[in-house]
């Protein structure tokens, strides 16, 4: 027979154990480039200060802001 069972297991077993090869080394790439990489995040706080966004102090960035400057009106 060309094809018996046993090697057709082998085959599926092979490529199950491949697949999950390849998986877990994008997680570790992925990983290491988080560690290495600074996040969003840190990139906004630092230039915050820098940016166009500090002049306009007065002016609300967020959504939270405004809610919370309604909640302040009505006390």
């Amino acid at each position: 027979m060309l094809l018996d069972i046993g090697s057709v297991l082998a085959g599926i077993g092979l490529a199950v154990v491949a697949f999950l090869v390849v998986i877990l080394v994008c997680v570790v790439i992925l990983r290491l480039l988080a560690a290495i990489l600074p996040s969003y995040e840190d990139r906004d706080v630092e230039a915050a200060p820098d940016g166009p966004a500090s002049s306009d102090e007065g002016t609300p960035s967020s959504p939270t802001q405004v809610a919370g400057g309604d909640e302040e009106r009505q006390n």
